[in-house]
C-alpha cells in the first residue's frame, strides 16, 4: 500500500508546493481536491489549456502520482437541473483526468430525500454511474464514488456497484465517515473490496452528533486493524490522507499533520 494525501489539508499552497511537499515528507501521491484557495480546479489555468501538460510535467518530474481528480457532483439528484449540472461537471472531470493521466476521478451520491425510498435512489444512481462509466471507460479512467451522503455504508454502496456493474467505475472507503456509522469495518471492507479503488484516511473522535478529526493514533478510529483487513485483502493501492482543513482552518498547520501521518502510517505498515 502506498501513501497520499488530498490538498484538502494545505488549502493555501501552490501546485508546486504541493508536489515539493510530497516529494519532502515521503509521500508517493496527491489527490487534488483544490489548489491555492480555489476548490474547484478546473477554473485554474494549472489544470486548463497548455497548463495541463505542464502540470503533468511537474508531477512527473518528482515522481509524484496524481492519485486522483475529486469533482464535488452528486450523481443522485432528484431535481432536474441540479442532476444536469452535476453530471456536466462529473463530464468535465473525467475529460480532464484523461488529459492529465489521472487514473480516478471522485464523486458522490448525495442526499436521498425523505419522499424516494432507498431502493428507487439506488437504481437512479447507478443508472447515472453506468452512463458517467462509459465516457470514463473511453478515457481511460475510473469514476469512483465516495462512502459519503445517503450512500454511506457498505451495504448501500455496494448494492450502488452491484447495479451499475461497469468495469469504470468503483469506490472510495472513507474509512472515518463509515466506522461512525457503526458498521463493522470488516463487514464494510468485504462488502467493498470487489469495487474498492482509493481508501481514504484520517483519524477522529465521535460526540455523538458528529466526528472531530484528530491526529493518527489520536483518535478512536482503528486504523492499524484497517491496514490489516486491507492487507489480507490484498488491496495495493493508495492510502490518501484526508486533513480537512479546507472544512476546518482552525486545525493545525499541514507542515505538522502531513509528517505525523508519515510517521504513524510507517509505524503500523512497518
Amino acid at each position: 500500500m502506498k501513501l497520499a494525501f488530498s490538498t484538502l489539508g494545505c488549502p493555501g499552497w501552490s501546485l508546486e508546493q504541493v508536489i515539493a511537499a510530497a516529494k519532502r515528507y515521503g509521500f508517493e501521491g496527491v489527490e487534488l481536491r483544490g489548489i491555492a484557495g480555489e476548490l474547484d480546479i478546473r477554473r485554474l489555468p494549472d489544470f486548463s489549456g497548455d497548463g495541463v501538460v505542464r502540470s503533468r510535467a511537474l508531477f512527473e518530474a518528482a515522481g509524484i502520482d496524481i492519485v486522483s481528480v475529486d469533482s464535488s457532483s452528486r450523481l443522485f439528484q432528484v431535481e432536474a437541473n441540479e442532476l444536469r449540472s452535476s453530471i456536466g461537471e462529473a463530464e468535465e472531470y473525467v475529460a480532464l483526468a484523461g488529459r492529465i493521466k489521472a487514473p480516478l476521478v471522485r464523486v458522490f451520491g448525495g442526499y436521498i430525500p425523505e419522499d424516494v425510498t432507498l431502493d428507487e435512489a439506488v437504481a437512479r444512481f447507478a443508472h447515472n454511474l453506468r452512463q458517467l462509466g462509459d465516457l470514463a471507460q473511453k478515457m481511460g479512467v475510473v469514476v469512483a464514488s465516495e462512502t459519503h451522503d445517503s450512500f454511506l455504508t457498505g451495504r448501500v454502496l455496494s448494492e450502488v456497484m452491484k447495479q451499475t456493474d461497469h468495469e469504470s467505475v468503483g469506490v472510495v472507503w472513507d474509512v472515518s465517515n463509515c466506522y461512525w456509522t457503526g458498521e463493522p469495518i470488516e463487514r464494510t471492507a468485504a462488502l467493498l473490496a470487489p469495487f474498492l479503488k482509493l481508501v481514504h484516511i484520517k483519524d477522529s473522535v465521535f460526540d455523538g452528533r458528529q466526528a472531530h478529526l484528530r491526529f493518527i493514533g489520536d483518535g478512536d478510529v482503528p486504523i492499524r486493524d484497517v491496514l490489516m483487513i486491507l492487507s489480507d485483502l490484498g488491496y495495493d493501492g493508495y492510502l490518501s490522507y484526508e486533513w480537512e482543513k479546507v472544512w476546518q482552518p482552525d486545525l493545525p498547520e499541514p507542515e505538522e499533520a502531513f509528517p505525523q501521518y508519515i510517521e504513524m502510517m510507517r509505524e503500523y505498515m512497518g
